[in-house]
């Protein structure tokens, strides 16, 4: 079996990133190519997930994003591992200050992110956290399920 590389993303693989999202109708929004890790296999991106860091106020806000992995590959513990990857990831010391912080995601596949330790939010909490929550006109029949990680390091 071919080895399964993650690692961090690149300008390079820009187009990679946006194919790969395309396939699930998502786009970067406001974020770069750095933002993402990869998993690789035999050179190509099969799986892709952003981490968004907002160290704006006294915590840090932390959310995982653009979580996407090839449809021929699902199930097979890519998704898994790019997440856990992304979570080991708040402990480095590139995150300082972030010892005690809440890893937030909305989600379509809350059964995932449970697997890993996610519990899911109210509506109430979401929408302190998402402006664009409280803006949506979809909010009262919202495909997304707003989830959070609490971590103490």
């Amino acid at each position: 079996m071919t080895e399964i590389l993650i690692r961090n993303a690149e300008k390079k693989d820009l187009p990679a990133i946006q194919r790969l999202l395309s396939t699930y109708f998502l786009d970067m929004e406001e974020l770069e190519p750095e933002d993402f890790v990869l998993a690789e296999k035999e050179g190509k991106v099969i799986g892709c997930a952003a981490l968004i860091r907002d160290t704006s106020n006294e915590n840090t806000f932390l959310e995982l994003h653009s979580i996407a992995v090839h449809p021929n590959l699902r199930g097979k513990g890519i998704g898994t591992r790019l997440m856990e990857y992304l979570i080991n990831t708040i402990d480095s010391p590139e995150m300082p200050g972030a010892q005690v912080c809440e890893l937030y995601v909305r989600t379509t596949a809350p059964g995932f992110f449970e697997k890993l330790g996610f519990i899911t939010m109210q509506d109430a909490e979401k929408l302190l956290i998402w402006e664009d929550c409280r803006k949506c006109e979809h909010f009262e029949k919202c495909a997304q399920h707003a989830m959070k990680y609490f971590r103490v390091s």
